[in-house]
């Protein structure tokens, strides 16, 4: 299965800066986040752990240009081959 990746920082672990391949025919975007997350050199986590949601504080999560918030599903959307996932790292405001 081919998922395409699309964001606005270099997303560790993505080794060829635009797709996963992956050997999996069924995939939910956690566990594909989880993958994503396990590939880093430097973990990084888009799904709190113990919670089992996406902050909204520090990411944005779109399959298909359809935002979390709209996921029936939630995390346990299922993904098909050729989806693209964008994952948008949300800037921290200061002054």
């Amino acid at each position: 299965m081919k998922i395409y990746v699309k964001s606005n920082f270099a997303v560790p672990g993505l080794d060829n800066g635009e797709y996963v391949d992956l050997d999996q025919s069924q995939l939910t975007i956690r566990e594909f986040l989880e993958e994503l997350s396990e590939r880093s050199p430097t973990r990084v986590e888009y799904v709190r752990s113990g919670v089992g949601t996406i902050d909204p504080s520090d990411w944005e999560i779109r399959i298909n240009d359809t935002p979390y918030e709209r996921w029936s599903a939630g995390l346990e959307t299922s993904l098909k081959d050729g989806d693209t996932v964008e994952i948008i790292v949300i800037p921290l405001g200061g002054g």
